[in-house]
């Protein structure tokens, strides 16, 4: 039984299959709460004795062979695109995903809708694979000081009470002027979607560098953009050295923009292509979509910053 819950509670389908959720709601609805409708951190906190506690109750054995019913319900389905052999995989990235309050990697419309997207495409059986950041704080949550003022207060979060597992073995870099940064992978699945969640935060980075994926939208403008050359160029060297090579990169949002230069190096480094070559293959491959078409809702960088930061 531990086996089933660690694995529906891993499996971020139950944000969209309320037969799923209510198996945890049911195990300890305050806990439930307390805990932000958090599973891994509720079955945590429960441990193996609360569990079994719990499991006394009628009603959540009901709960329980309802979702079990819904998880192969939804698994056994064959979707449109499911046999639809797609050579290569599409890969989205994005600064935000909006996928539930306990995965705190969003703030807002963008991410609600990079999340939605994730489940339309898990529903759809499309080859599509996600990658974000993982951060530490996530975005603050707006509080009252004791003056009458707005504050935000920030959290931090533990990836072993998060829904994620981290990817043993794979670790990339990516350049940050003179020095490379390390990043480690972590996964979330989403349905029949991975989501991979770049992590800066080792202890093999200097402080400044394991920062870089503290916060969402953080305001300095270098600290911003070394977050877009995690999420650009890390993102494709971890799908790489995840054995993933998508065809098709799906920016949602300016903010994953270095992708699509590395594409061009790589491009470059493995078939020999001339620069104009590797542009034109580049942009073929290249889909992006914008949320707020006006200048305020773009990121501008001084190109002296750009060339310090990319070294």
């Amino acid at each position: 039984m531990l086996e089933e819950l660690n694995e529906f509670a891993y499996d971020l389908l139950w944000t969209w299959q309320p037969r799923i959720e209510a198996l945890f709601r049911t195990l300890d609805p305050e806990l439930w709460k307390s805990t932000r409708e958090n599973p891994v951190l509720l079955l945590n906190q429960l441990g193996e004795d609360g569990v079994q506690r719990a499991w006394e109750r009628p009603e959540v054995g009901h709960a329980f062979e309802g979702a079990k019913a819904a998880y192969k319900e939804y698994y056994d389905r064959h979707p449109r695109f499911m046999d639809a052999q797609a050579p290569l995989a599409i890969a989205y990235f994005s600064l935000e995903f909006g996928l539930s309050e306990c995965l705190p990697i969003y703030s807002g419309g963008l991410g609600v809708l990079a999340g939605d997207h994730l489940k339309a495409t898990s529903d759809l059986g499309l080859p599509l694979v996600a990658v974000g950041l993982l951060y530490k704080q996530g975005f603050g949550r707006q509080d009252i000081d004791a003056s009458g003022r707005q504050i935000e207060v920030y959290f931090e979060n533990r990836g072993d009470d998060l829904p994620v597992r981290k990817v043993e073995g794979v670790e990339v870099e990516a350049p940050i002027g003179a020095r490379n940064v390390k990043i480690a992978v972590w996964r979330a699945q989403v349905g029949r979607v991975p989501l991979f969640l770049l992590d800066t935060d080792l202890e093999a980075n200097p402080q400044d560098l394991r920062n870089i994926t503290d916060r969402l939208y953080v305001p300095e403008p270098d600290r911003r953009l070394r977050q877009e050359i995690v999420l650009g160029i890390g993102g494709v060297r971890a799908l790489r050295a995840l054995g993933i090579d998508s065809g098709v990169f799906h920016l949602n949002e300016g903010h994953s923009f270095l992708c699509a230069i590395e594409r061009i190096r790589e491009l470059r480094a493995s078939r020999q292509m001339t620069l104009e070559e590797a542009r034109l293959v580049a942009r073929a491959g290249i889909v992006f979509t914008t949320h707020t078409p006006i200048a305020a809702g773009s990121d501008y960088f001084d190109s002296g910053l750009v060339w310090d930061q990319l070294g």
